[in-house]
């Protein structure tokens, strides 16, 4: 005999059905949540990473063009010993400002793409969280195993592609950072050649020299600091 729910006037199959396509209902509203945050973070970060290397792309247009400038200088450095030192102290300050600027461009998205997931889960109505559980696996599922597997592919090839980015990151860093060393070196061997001179002209050929030497040391600085924050440490050969 089919039981009746006096209160409906549903049976008791029918009241099922309902259960059922509400537990259905709920799942597909946490899903679409959970994609539509998903969505919002990835579009967080290409925003975050697009102007990151936008900063990088300048820096390293800067890092060459002080190169130029460091070539040109080799060329005019014995006329003008003073102007030399000056200049010198000038290129420095911008390959400092270029290293904190690459540095600064390159700062880690970790934890953002966490938090939104956890989030959309733990908003959910507590009604919502009940009816999606109260049927247990739904017709059709895949067991454990392979559910476990199925689900979590995608976290697994995010992970891939987060660790070959950071690597990318790590080789590019070491590579600026290279550069800049260079570009520093290539500086104090002129400064070297034109301090002596610099120095007879007096007390402000002094100071210019001094000067020079204070920025040289400030970029030695900058580019110790910036290869500790990036992506990973970068070889003994580029200790600053």
């Amino acid at each position: 005999m089919t039981r009746i729910d006096v209160s409906t006037g549903l049976a008791a199959a029918d009241l099922r059905a309902v259960a059922d396509a509400r537990a259905e209902a709920a799942e597909t509203r946490r899903e679409e949540r959970l994609e539509a945050a998903k969505q919002a973070v990835e579009t967080l970060k290409a925003i975050r990473v697009d102007a990151g290397e936008i900063r990088k792309e300048m820096a390293r247009r800067k890092l060459e063009q002080i190169r130029e400038q460091i070539r040109m200088l080799r060329q005019t450095a014995s006329m003008d010993p003073r102007g030399a030192a000056r200049e010198i102290a000038r290129l420095s300050r911008e390959l400092a400002s270029a290293v904190k600027a690459y540095a600064s461009a390159g700062g880690s998205a970790s934890g953002v793409g966490a938090a939104p997931e956890q989030a959309t889960a733990e908003q959910a109505p507590p009604e919502q969280a009940a009816d999606a559980e109260s049927d247990g696996t739904r017709d059709g599922a895949p067991d454990g195993g392979a559910a476990a597997q199925i689900q979590n592919a995608p976290e697994v090839q995010a992970r891939e592609r987060e660790r070959q980015k950071r690597e990318a990151d790590a080789a590019d860093a070491e590579a600026f950072m290279a550069q800049a060393r260079d570009l520093v070196k290539a500086l104090k061997d002129i400064l070297q050649k034109v301090a002596e001179a610099a120095r007879a002209r007096g007390p402000e050929g002094e100071k210019d020299v001094e000067d020079a030497e204070k920025a040289l040391a400030e970029v030695g600085r900058e580019i110790a600091f910036a290869r500790s924050a990036m992506p990973a440490a970068a070889p003994a050969g580029l200790a600053a």
